[in-house]
């Protein structure tokens, strides 16, 4: 992965915080491999200062997600990536919907942030530790769901018909009175069968899943 460029990137930084567009925008341009262009505290003041600096601006490292969406919409060709205290998880969701180039907590060191606004302008997805955490949480649910689907669906195909036809309607949502008139069973029997679908077939973490999908 690249860690320096023969020129220094041009990088603006937005945030409304006094002390990113000070002390860490200088350490930040400290780097060998970063120029700070310029630092602004709103997206307007960010928009001014894109439109009217000739040269270009190599990445923007902006906190707030609309200010990402606005500088998108204007200057779609410049990386964003995001840099924020992460109060909430709401914060990465929202970042991700504006395919932001990076995800960079606010307790990364200068240093750092600089290597990963590197990475992010060479077209390499950057994140901190706790958004990776948090995707990396998300894709074993989502995995543990698909088996927990998958041996579900195994279990309904090894349901005798009768109760297949039952579990089928019940994920339709009809109500036991109109399974009975499909299947021409009695309401009882529809009774008797839809809890033995579930119960008898499943265990009881499965049956918190279901219905199927």
């Amino acid at each position: 992965m690249p860690e320096e460029t023969a020129s220094p990137l041009r990088v603006l930084i937005v945030d409304d915080d006094p002390r990113i567009r000070g002390d860490f925008a200088n350490q930040l341009d400290a780097h060998p491999s970063i120029a700070v262009s310029a630092t602004a505290s709103r997206s307007d003041q960010a928009l001014d200062l894109l439109s009217t600096d000739e040269r270009r601006t190599d990445a923007a490292l902006i906190d707030g997600t609309a200010t990402v969406r606005i500088i998108h919409q204007e200057r779609p060709r410049i990386p964003v990536i995001m840099f924020t205290t992460f109060r909430n998880d709401d914060t990465l969701d929202k970042a991700l919907d504006e395919e932001v180039s990076g995800f960079i907590t606010k307790d990364e060191a200068a240093e750092d942030v600089a290597a990963a606004i590197i990475r992010a302008v060479h077209g390499e997805p950057v994140l901190s530790a706790r958004p990776t955490e948090i995707l990396v949480n998300a894709y074993q649910s989502e995995r543990r769901r698909q088996r927990t689907a998958q041996h579900m669906r195994h279990l309904v195909e090894q349901l005798p018909p009768r109760l297949q036809d039952v579990h089928a309607r019940l994920l339709r949502g009809l109500t036991n009175h109109q399974i009975a008139e499909e299947l021409d069973i009695s309401e009882n029997t529809v009774r008797f069968m839809s809890p033995m679908s579930c119960i008898t077939w499943a265990t009881p973490h499965e049956q918190s899943s279901w219905p199927l999908r």
